[in-house]
Formats: C-alpha cells, structure tokens, sequence
C-alpha cells in the first residue's frame, strides 16, 4: 500500500482533493456560473485519451462510444430534476450526490489504469480490463456532456 502512494506522482494527490471538493460542493443547493457547467464534459478528453493509450483496437472504439452516448443520454434525463432556473450567466442546481460519484469514477478508473499498467501490464492489456476501462470512463465523462447539454436547453 505504501509503495501505492509513494509511487504515485504527487500532482494526483492535489487533482483528487480538488475533485473531492467540487463532488460535495455539488451536494448542495447551488448557484453555477454556466460556462464552468459547460467545462464539466472537456473530461471526456481525459477519458479520450486513457482510450487512445489502449491496444485493444476498433472494438474499444465502438464500446466507447455507446458508452459515451448512453452517459450522454444519462445524464440528460436526470439533469433535467436538478436545474431550478437562470440567474444571470448562473444556473440554480439542486443538491445532487451523481457530480461526486462520476468524479470519482473518472479518477479512480485512470488512477486503476495507470496502477495496472505499471504493476500487471499483463491485466491492462487485456481485452476485459480494456472494454470495462472504456465503457466506466465512457459512461462518466458521458454524463457530464448530457448534463451540459440539459442546462443549455433549460437555462
């Protein structure tokens, strides 16, 4: 376990605290500038290029992007419960716990993939491991661009 945190590079540690805080930030009622709502899907980058790293070839691509797209359409339903109106260049979001959740999931799926592919290099580049990897990272950073697109058409 030691060899875990001491391995890790140190910027990991200040992005997870600040993803910690923005998730139960987001627990709470809330006014959001909208333009910082709309930055939520550039994790789709991050979730892109964990992609690109992977061996695994047009199959992943494919189960990228219907894991993608279902976290679009995902988070779009379930948006549309937590946009209370406009104010300005804000919006009024309910309290939520999801923000939190896909964070984390985002994290911890790249924080998993890059653990694996220093210690089992063998389990990262299997197919199984490549296929979930894809579809969690996916499906998360999917959510956020569903979300956006929800506070775009309701604000």
């Amino acid at each position: 376990m030691s060899a875990v945190l001491t391995g890790t590079p140190i910027w990991v540690w200040p992005l997870f605290i600040l993803l910690v805080i923005l998730g139960l930030r987001a627990r709470h009622e809330r006014l959001v500038p909208i333009i910082m709502f709309y930055a939520l899907p550039l994790l789709g980058l991050s979730a892109l290029n964990a992609v690109v790293g992977l061996s695994a070839g047009p199959p992943i691509w494919v189960v990228f992007a219907l894991s993608y797209g279902a976290g679009i359409y995902g988070g779009y339903l379930i948006q549309r419960g937590w946009v209370l109106g406009r104010e300005g260049r804000r919006v009024r979001l309910a309290g939520e716990s999801l923000t939190l959740t896909m964070l984390m999931l985002v994290f911890g799926a790249n924080f998993v993939g890059g653990f694996l592919e220093a210690v089992a290099p063998q389990v990262y580049g299997s197919n199984g491991f490549q296929i979930i990897f894809a579809a969690v990272v996916a499906l998360s950073s999917g959510s956020f661009a569903g979300r956006a697109l929800r506070v775009w058409k309701e604000a």
